[in-house]
């Protein structure tokens, strides 16, 4: 009976048949011929114009002196461009491109990058390809402005109960984004470490620990401690009993 897999095997013997005993020659010849018309294939479809999407790299400049983003900044953006073939490999593989260079005004509050203003960055970086469009259609940004701002250290609640502290330094500066840094709270908690919870008076080191995007001018402070001496409650003195 005569199978798919005979006919297979039958055609295979057809188109193998030619080639059959030849030279070694001739076998580089074939393979020159195939590598050849590859070659042009692929240089024949590289200089059509095809459009493709991209995660093309941004490059942010702003007053970061006076200025925080307080959520990351994109690193790359998708988008959709058209353009010969050639231009759209360089781009993707990164072959002599550079980042499109954005500019946002960086005032507090989230506010919006136009298409307008990335569209004409990324036209810049991206030569000789049109840049269609992004999902997003705008960039979503949210700024504040530095502060500094000097808070005393003092111990938590619970372990100010037990003992007396002296810091060294007495305060610490915090800088980051406005809004974060008036929220700390003054003085500042330094929290005692929990294997230093008990024991007698001695000076340790212990780390400021901070929130995310504030930094502290010292990493750690110096703490002498000193248990307090335990508040006795004077007893109830019993009435002497009168005569009767």
């Amino acid at each position: 009976m005569d199978g798919p897999l005979n006919r297979a095997a039958r055609l295979l013997r057809w188109f193998v048949r030619p080639f059959a005993g030849k030279e070694p020659s001739f076998y580089r010849a074939v393979t020159a011929c195939l590598l050849a018309a590859g070659l042009f294939w692929q240089m024949n479809a590289l200089n059509k114009t095809y459009t493709t999407r991209l995660n093309f790299p941004l490059a942010w400049h702003y007053d970061s002196v006076h200025y925080v983003p307080l959520r990351p900044l994109p690193a790359a953006l998708p988008v959709t461009v058209t353009g010969q073939g050639w231009r759209l490999l360089r781009a993707n593989m990164g072959w002599g491109t550079r980042p499109a260079d954005l500019r946002p005004v960086p005032l507090p509050g989230t506010r919006y990058l136009p298409a307008a203003l990335w569209r004409r960055g990324l036209q810049n970086a991206l030569e000789g390809v049109q840049v269609n469009d992004w999902a997003g259609d705008t960039l979503r940004l949210t700024f504040d402005r530095y502060a500094t701002r000097q808070i005393s250290l003092a111990l938590p609640t619970d372990s100010a109960r037990l003992y007396t502290a002296r810091f060294t330094p007495a305060a610490v500066t915090f800088r980051g984004p406005a809004s974060l840094v008036n929220e700390l709270p003054s003085p500042y908690p330094i929290a005692l470490p929990p294997t230093t919870a008990r024991g007698n008076s001695n000076e340790i080191e212990v780390g400021v620990n901070v929130p995310a995007r504030i930094r502290p001018s010292v990493p750690t402070v110096r703490v002498q401690r000193q248990l307090r001496a335990p508040v006795s409650v004077p007893g109830r003195r019993r009435r002497a009993s009168l005569p009767r």
